[in-house]
């Protein structure tokens, strides 16, 4: 038979169709096994288990037949020790049953660092070095020495702590300063309205510390200085450097304190006519006011001016800022 003839046979014919059929049926089984490999149209949404401890994340996992593995851990003093801080996938992606979740958890055990020597160091330059590390500025007490705002000794739980000494991050550490040989003052800061680290890191930068705290709203929402104690807006204060100031919060959430302030520091205007330069000079500064020109008209000395207008003017029912300035004209007392 030649070959053509067998081609066109019957026979020929009958195997081919067959063994097309038998491929057919070979890739749709295939097909069905790889679906079922695979779990092709049966997909699992990832959770999200953010702030889930590793025990409450190995039992939701379980029961929808996903895996987990922590391959990282991260410090942060703002969440709860042991919970998961990330994951990849992230939350809401597709996956296949027995997908494995990557977490970050957040570490159990501080952070450990170094302490600096900060010894012999300014006062600035060993605040900037513990804020370096990651760690805060204490208590500071003041002695005389002639290493006027030095740091003579550095202190933890009121001992010493030795450079190179491991501390937790955050660890708030007490300094000794030199003051000089003289009373070194401080002018009482107006805290009010600034936030709890911010009136910490103002305290501190003066030389002052933090003293009793009391929360009213609570520690947690938004604290910020409501009261404090020495108060300066009443009148200009001062303290001796080292001195601690209370402080009382409110939430900035829950209180005005934009109204608050503008009542708080606004003050009524001074009646300054017929004072000396050095009699408005001490009314200003008790009030919290600030001298702005002064004009001496026909050549009048000091000794014999007296002040007979000013600007703003006096009225009984107005108020100024504190901190503002007033501008004070004199003439001789004979003319009045």
């Amino acid at each position: 038979m030649r070959f053509w003839d067998f081609i066109k046979s019957r026979r020929f014919q009958r195997h081919v169709l067959l063994a097309a059929a038998l491929g057919i049926v070979v890739l749709w089984v295939s097909l069905k096994l790889l679906d079922a490999y695979t779990l092709h149209g049966r997909s699992i949404t990832v959770p999200d288990l953010s702030g889930l401890t590793e025990r409450e994340v190995a039992t939701v996992l379980r029961k929808m037949d996903l895996r987990y593995m922590v391959n990282d851990s991260i410090f942060d003093d703002e969440r709860p020790k042991g919970t998961i801080a990330g994951q990849d996938p992230a939350p809401g992606i597709e996956v296949k049953k027995n997908r494995t979740i990557y977490l970050t958890k957040i570490a159990v055990l501080p952070e450990m660092i170094p302490m600096p020597d900060l010894t012999d160091l300014s006062m600035r330059q060993a605040m900037a070095l513990l804020e370096a590390y990651g760690l805060m500025v204490g208590n500071m007490e003041y002695r005389h020495d002639i290493a006027q705002n030095a740091v003579l000794q550095q202190k933890f739980n009121q001992g010493n702590i030795e450079p190179g000494t491991l501390v937790e991050k955050g660890t708030a550490i007490d300094l000794v300063i030199g003051r000089g040989l003289g009373e070194a003052m401080v002018a009482v800061p107006l805290l009010i309205g600034k936030s709890r680290n911010e009136a910490i890191a103002t305290l501190s930068s003066l030389s002052l510390n933090v003293g009793t705290e009391e929360f009213l709203d609570g520690e947690a929402d938004s604290p910020t200085v409501y009261q404090q104690m020495p108060d300066p807006t009443s009148r200009r204060q001062h303290l001796q450097a080292g001195s601690s100031i209370n402080l009382v919060y409110r939430s900035a959430n829950r209180f005005d304190f934009e109204e608050y302030m503008e009542s708080l520091l606004s003050i009524p205007i001074p009646l300054l006519y017929g004072k000396t330069p050095d009699e408005v000079r001490e009314t200003l500064t008790e009030i919290s006011l600030e001298l702005g020109n002064e004009t001496f008209e026909n050549n009048v000395s000091r000794q014999d001016a007296r002040a007979y207008r000013q600007e703003p003017e006096y009225d009984q029912e107005g108020l100024i800022r504190k901190g503002s300035k007033i501008d004070v004209w004199y003439r001789p007392i004979e003319q009045f």
